[in-house]
């Protein structure tokens, strides 16, 4: 045992052995994500669709086109064909009463795909267009669109639209005419898109009322 300079025996310095690490001191851990935290072994990946939506989709957009596809062809809802066939039910309609109102006979011109109003002229004993009108303005049915007529049950064979010359301006009558007695002519108008079964008609009745229905409610 040590001794001290006063002779008496020093005591050992005690030593302290430090059973966990510093303070501040980071320990090193080995491992992966999945062996340290078991729950991340859980969590599913993302994917896309699978076999079975792709398949629902396409029969979902299958049977939308089927029915489009039945309204159109069946019932004949061709939205645009039902547009032309009442806005030339309306025309006529408000043309005839404005011939009875004004004492003056109007008539339709029609082609295959055009129409225009024309007035009789007693001055010049025959036929004019009409003209600074806006509601008998000629019009033109859009493009696929085609009309046919006919007089007293027989079919009428309708020129191809285009520009005529001065000359056939002159010779041009109208195939339809409403009198200023208020008589309308019997006639019937059909109005349908090229290769097309449905179509929608525009004609007199007995009472000289005009009338605009889907040609299948004829039928």
């Amino acid at each position: 045992m040590p001794m001290s300079v006063t002779g008496t025996p020093s005591k050992p310095p005690v030593r302290f052995k430090a059973s966990h690490p510093a303070r501040g001191k980071a320990r090193h851990v080995t491992g992966t994500p999945r062996t340290l935290f078991p729950a991340f072994r859980d969590v599913p990946r993302s994917s896309g669709f699978t076999l079975i939506e792709i398949l629902v989709v396409i029969v979902i957009l299958g049977v939308i086109i089927a029915v489009a596809t039945v309204s159109v062809g069946v019932l004949g809802r061709d939205r645009e064909v039902e547009d032309q066939a009442r806005r030339l039910w309306a025309v006529m309609t408000q043309g005839r009463e404005e011939a009875e109102l004004q004492g003056r006979d109007l008539g339709l011109f029609i082609d295959d795909a055009s129409y225009e109003f024309m007035m009789f002229d007693p001055k010049r004993s025959g036929w004019v267009v009409v003209e600074d009108d806006d509601l008998l303005t000629r019009r033109v049915l859009p493009p696929g669109v085609r009309m046919r007529l006919w007089l007293e049950s027989r079919e009428v064979v309708l020129k191809a639209t285009r520009t005529p010359t001065a000359d056939e301006l002159k010779k041009r009558a109208p195939q339809v005419i409403m009198l200023a007695s208020g008589e309308v002519m019997p006639y019937r108008l059909e109005i349908a898109r090229e290769g097309a079964d449905a179509s929608w008609q525009v004609q007199s009745q007995p009472d000289n009322t005009i009338v605009v229905e889907a040609a299948d409610a004829t039928r």
